[in-house]
């Protein structure tokens, strides 16, 4: 069931959190780029540079699942996520999820969903429970958001607890610029899409709609099905590096094969050409590359 969340409420909350300094946050104004026939919005964000990220260790499906958590304060003992103030959880979402302010915002607001079992683990892939709470959260958010998940460190995950991501989408949000649009939502898009392997689905082919969050999660799996065939991972024991975005209107899921392309790096929200940057010195390096050969780079070109 979609959530009955006051977004004036939460918006509200996000800038007590600045005012009080736990948070910190900069409007920024994006910088569009066009590559390929896709448009690519940059978010130039300093305070990321100080972002703690994952280590680059070999990740199993058992590795991690009896941390000790050496944080004063976070989401639990499993969890590498710090909890250091008492707004940053706005609620629970089906009582197997915390709905929480991101520390490290690039839009206002900016979300996550953290696993209430906090020894779930960032290379897991998603299940019904995180379906659910991610479909009831953009659902019931009165402005429309996205929802990305980044699994395992070579998508772009900086932080083991398990979580995703609730971002604005893209539209008349602070942040973007209207001329940005996803490539799925872009009609002026070439046909052929981005220079990426990625799969789609699109809820308005399915003859009935979305049933449900066993129909949503049913999806996904055949997703990243798709995904791990591509990549050649035979055994489930073998996480699959992928990305997933996460709206209204479709799901898709995007293979990674490297954290880095020449030193760049995305996430899911990059993949989808919404880059997040702390210096230009970093756009200089995507624009002397080419976006869509860091991404293809980054992800498996068309063709192999």
């Amino acid at each position: 069931m979609p959530l009955n969340l006051s977004y004036d409420e939460i918006c509200a909350r996000f800038d007590r959190l600045i005012s009080n300094g736990v948070i910190d946050y900069q409007p920024n104004k994006p910088i569009l780029v066009v590559d390929g026939g896709m448009t690519f919005s940059f978010h130039l964000a300093e305070s990321l540079k100080t972002k703690p990220q994952a280590k680059d260790a070999p990740e199993t499906k058992t590795s991690l699942t009896h941390v000790v958590n050496t944080q004063p304060v976070s989401f639990g003992p499993g969890s590498d996520i710090a909890n250091g103030h008492p707004d940053i959880c706005i609620t629970t979402v089906n009582d197997t999820h915390y709905l929480v302010v991101n520390k490290f915002p690039v839009f206002r607001p900016m979300l996550l969903l953290l696993t209430v079992d906090s020894y779930r683990r960032q290379h897991e892939p998603l299940v019904l429970e995180d379906i659910e709470a991610a479909w009831s959260t953009i659902c019931g958010l009165k402005d429309e958001h996205y929802v990305f998940f980044n699994c395992t460190v070579l998508a772009g995950s900086s932080r083991e607890h398990k979580h995703l991501q609730v971002i604005p989408a893209p539209g008349k949000h602070e942040g973007y610029d209207e001329g940005f649009k996803f490539f799925p939502d872009d009609d002026t898009a070439p046909m052929t899409g981005p220079s990426f392997v990625h799969f789609l689905q699109r809820f308005e082919d399915l003859p009935e709609g979305v049933k449900n969050g066993e129909h949503l999660l049913e999806l996904y799996q055949r997703l990243l099905q798709q995904a791990r065939d591509v990549l050649d991972l035979r055994t489930e024991d073998v996480p699959c590096p992928h990305n997933f975005i996460f709206t209204r209107r479709w799901m898709m899921v995007i293979p990674r094969r490297a954290k880095e392309f020449h030193g760049i790096t995305a996430n899911g929200a990059g993949m989808m050409g919404s880059v997040y940057i702390w210096n230009h010195d970093q756009l200089d390096a995507w624009k002397e590359i080419g976006p869509m050969k860091v991404l293809a780079g980054l992800g498996l070109p068309k063709g192999e």
